[in-house]
């Protein structure tokens, strides 16, 4: 019995991650994935995880372009890539190398929309659809670099077919969408050998750099002086101590939110494209 509960976890778990020495695999369409940020052409959730970014993420392919989907409900996660950006680096077997900056880090928090300063109120505030609002207004701009024909900052629906959209739709839930064009990745005269060779997927999420931008220094930390819950003993026996605990875990909580805000976090995959005379 317990076998059985430990292969069903195990066969679980391969749906959504795979190990450093597995390689993923696209999936062949016939009609393009329109990229706005919506993930309705995607099945859900998504293939893969990476548990350092907290992001799933899946390949899609046609004869012309490849999409990368990405998505995360982690409000941690969601702020880091809102307001540092999220880098993007493919590289082919025949040593092309092309990245995505997106969104761009402002020189200065002034070109963000402020947070508030309230210790509890930086990350419920964030959810608010106003000020996801305003931060993908702000964004129409891409880095790009090492592409065939595009370099430098263009737009994010450029008309090379290099197009990249975010939204924050149900549950709160951020997708992030590229379309690459095969000829921009693999460069015009890429032939069939080159698009069945394994390209690496490289992904880093910026650490947020302005501590004092979020909520002040104490945007994660607990309420009060002393221990968390005024734990001072006295009447109220086990709930008390209930409470205290509990207001504990979540002080924690908060203190490694805080850290995993101010450090970059970053995977890398390989993967290959569907072919359509083997595509399933």
């Amino acid at each position: 019995m317990v076998k059985s509960i430990l292969t069903g976890v195990l066969l679980f778990a391969s749906c959504f991650s795979f190990s450093q020495d597995d390689i993923g695999r696209s999936s062949w369409i016939t009609t393009p994935v329109k990229v706005d940020g919506s993930p309705v052409e995607w099945n859900q959730p998504l293939r893969y995880y990476d548990h350092n970014t907290k992001l799933f993420f899946a390949f899609n392919n046609d004869d012309k372009n490849l999409y990368i989907c990405f998505q995360t409900a982690d409000e941690t996660s969601q702020m880091k890539i809102m307001r540092s950006g999220m880098e993007v680096t493919l590289v082919t077997k025949n040593k092309h190398k092309a990245s995505i900056t997106f969104p761009l880090k402002p020189q200065t928090e002034t070109e963000r929309p402020a947070q508030p300063a309230d210790e509890n109120s930086s990350q419920q505030n964030f959810k608010h659809a106003n000020m996801r609002a305003a931060f993908l207004a702000a964004d129409t701009t891409m880095d790009v670099q090492g592409f065939s024909t595009r370099n430098g900052l263009i737009p994010i629906n450029d008309t090379s077919g290099i197009n990249v959209a975010i939204s924050v739709g149900e549950a709160d839930k951020l997708t992030y969408e590229i379309a690459v064009p095969l000829k921009e990745l693999f460069g015009a005269g890429y032939t069939t050998t080159d698009i069945t060779k394994d390209i690496s997927l490289a992904v880093k999420v910026n650490a947020v750099s302005n501590k004092n931008g979020i909520g002040g220094r104490n945007s994660f930390s607990g309420r009060g002086g002393g221990r968390m819950g005024g734990r001072r003993g006295g009447g109220g026996g086990m709930n008390r101590n209930s409470h205290a605990i509990a207001e504990e875990g979540n002080a924690e909580q908060r203190v490694e939110d805080r850290t995993a805000m101010f450090e970059k976090s970053e995977f890398k995959e390989k993967f290959v494209l569907a072919q359509s005379n083997t595509a399933k």
